[in-house]
């Protein structure tokens, strides 16, 4: 994972993006967190803007829609 790239997309950008892309998925709060077997009140304060994630679970997250940073950075405007 490129951090450079991480660190260009802020905070609010980041939140969204993860929002738009799950949502485009057609899966809900509670699918995701079953499937990466996170907390699904972690996975909400993430994308509502309460707490920073660690670069690991951005990994995760992204792993899990088979996508990449870059790929991600690059279509962020789809998402928002």
């Amino acid at each position: 994972m490129d951090k450079e790239t991480i660190l260009k997309i802020n905070k609010s950008q980041l939140a969204k993006g993860l929002f738009g892309l799950r949502k485009s998925k057609n899966l809900t709060l509670e699918d995701l967190a079953f499937y990466l077997n996170k907390d699904i009140a972690y996975l909400s304060r993430i994308e509502n803007m309460k707490t920073s994630p660690r670069l690991e679970t951005i990994s995760d997250i992204l792993s899990f829609y088979d996508i990449t940073i870059k790929e991600f950075y690059d279509k962020l405007d789809q998402y928002l």
